[in-house]
């Protein structure tokens, strides 16, 4: 190999890197905020979904007791965006703190592969992979949970590599440290660390250390990880879903067993199928040593998620962002099949292996540049809604004397009053014009979210009403109301 070739190589990379990032980086600036993303906003400030306009923010303890009773995480990212919103409220910033976990994503994956494959050119590859996967991208700017569980999960791989060389006293309390945060994010990572622990407990058990040495080993790893749960449990799931209640929305197989004949959901188990032959025929195929950690983590977190989604407990579906953390091991999975094989074209022919890189970076570029303002785009985005601020932007509300918001856009419209693009605009508008919908039953087990109930006589009270049509019309049929010229959701008394 020719050491200018290389650099070429890496400089060019390093070039296509900047200009997808650059790409990506448009997903930042969409100013909409749907109902969760709102949400966890508010919970971060120490509120929640329905706390009344203009209260003040509150601290860090208000924002644990908010998570308890209007969201169903460990609240571990909604007290990080808290700290983070010391800085800007603004919509750019938010996305920047989920955005931040999913550069980090891509760089793991650039470092694990180079552990697998020992070749730079390989590794600077395989990090454009979770650039180029839909679902991964999409959640790269969700301002909640989802990216900072997708980097815990490839962590978790990282560790088991870092453990597998050799195991220390101080690399096993820092890596359950590391865990411990990571396990604030979303229930389903507790799920994935809770395998990942299972093997390193097995590297532990398998090292040269005494016996004594083992014991001390597992309880130093044991203790950050026994006294997150604790916290997990006590301040967040004995109030959220103290019985484990199935969700109302989630695809549980225990009520869809047509779940399984989904097509990335048969892909996923034929894939499970296949790492289940290699891996207890790991003697005929050597390489699958390499890959013994992810191997099992991935086959072992996909059982305990089918089992679980068959009792109600927790689902399973390849085709659902809920198991983003499944979807994250088999990405793991596709990158270390690819870093093998195109190790092997570099092995075989390095000029070949060059050309078919920069081949692959254009094309890539090419066919999935509309892909990557993902978040613009109603196929993967069914919750995006621009209209909400634009609507604003051509309403006189001065012309209302009273406006009622249903709860769906409740918590953005406040978002933009106090801290959005309309917050300059509030005088005499905002809040003594507005009257919004609250919730009454938080979404736990099976009961569908309720809300109070508006009845016909109370809309008729409005000059304006913010609602989705098919709503409006199911609930006040005959009332006159039409929709505001060159608005969508906004309707006017005539």
């Amino acid at each position: 190999m020719k050491l200018s070739n290389n650099k070429s190589y890496i400089l060019f990379f390093i070039g296509a890197y900047v200009i997808f990032f650059l790409a990506i980086s448009r997903n930042l600036f969409t100013p909409y905020l749907w109902y969760d993303e709102a949400g966890q906003f508010w919970i971060a400030k120490g509120l929640n979904h329905d706390s009344e306009p203009m209260t003040p923010e509150k601290g860090v303890l208000e924002v644990i007791e908010n998570n308890k009773y209007y969201n169903l995480d460990p609240g571990g990212f909604g007290i990080l965006l808290h700290y983070w919103t010391f800085i800007s409220n603004h919509h750019v910033w938010l996305r920047m703190l989920p955005f931040f976990f999913f550069i980090g994503v891509v760089i793991s994956f650039i470092y694990l592969s180079f552990v697998w494959t020992r070749n730079i050119n390989v590794a600077i590859l395989m990090g454009f992979i979770p650039i180029l996967s839909p679902k991964l991208l999409y959640m790269a700017f969700e301002i909640r949970a989802y990216s900072m569980e997708c980097l815990g999960t490839v962590i978790g791989i990282i560790a088991l590599e870092n453990l597998n060389t050799r195991i220390t006293y101080r690399k096993l309390l820092l890596w359950s440290c590391v865990f411990s945060f990571f396990m604030t994010s979303r229930y389903s990572e507790i799920l994935i660390l809770y395998i990942v622990s299972i093997y390193v407990l097995y590297l532990i058990t398998k090292s040269e250390l005494t016996l004594a040495q083992k014991v001390l080993s597992i309880l130093l790893y044991s203790l950050p990880l026994l006294v997150t749960l604790a916290y997990v449990y006590f301040f967040a799931l004995v109030f959220q879903n103290n019985d484990l209640l199935e969700l109302y929305y989630l695809p549980y197989l225990s009520k869809d067993i047509s779940i399984l004949v989904e097509p990335q959901n048969i892909l996923a188990l034929l894939c499970i199928a296949l790492l289940i032959r290699l891996f207890y025929q790991k003697h005929k195929y050597p390489l699958i040593e390499k890959y013994q950690s992810l191997v099992f983590v991935t086959v072992l977190s996909n059982i305990l998620f089918i089992i679980l989604s068959f009792l109600g407990k927790h689902p399973w579906s390849l085709s659902n962002f809920r198991c983003i953390s499944l979807i994250m091991l088999f990405t793991i999975c596709f990158v270390s099949f690819c870093g093998e094989v195109i190790l092997k074209v570099f092995e075989k022919s390095t000029d070949i292996a060059y050309n078919l890189s920069y081949v692959m970076v254009f094309f890539s570029f090419y066919s999935t540049s509309d892909n990557l303002f993902i978040r613009n785009r109603l196929t993967y985005n069914v919750f995006y809604n621009k209209y909400i601020y634009d609507n604003f932007t051509v309403l006189n509300t001065s012309k209302y004397d009273k406006i009622f918001v249903e709860y769906g856009e409740g918590p953005f419209i406040k978002y933009l009053y106090e801290y959005g693009k309309l917050s300059a605009q509030k005088k005499k508008v905002y809040p003594n014009k507005f009257t919004f919908q609250k919730g009454t039953v938080h979404s736990i087990g099976r009961e569908v979210k309720k809300f109070t109930d508006v009845t016909i006589n109370k809309l008729l009270e409005f000059d304006l009403i913010i609602m989705p049509s098919e709503a409006i019309r199911s609930r006040c049929p005959e009332c006159r109301y039409k929709l505001v010229h060159g608005t969508k959701n906004f309707f006017e008394r005539y």
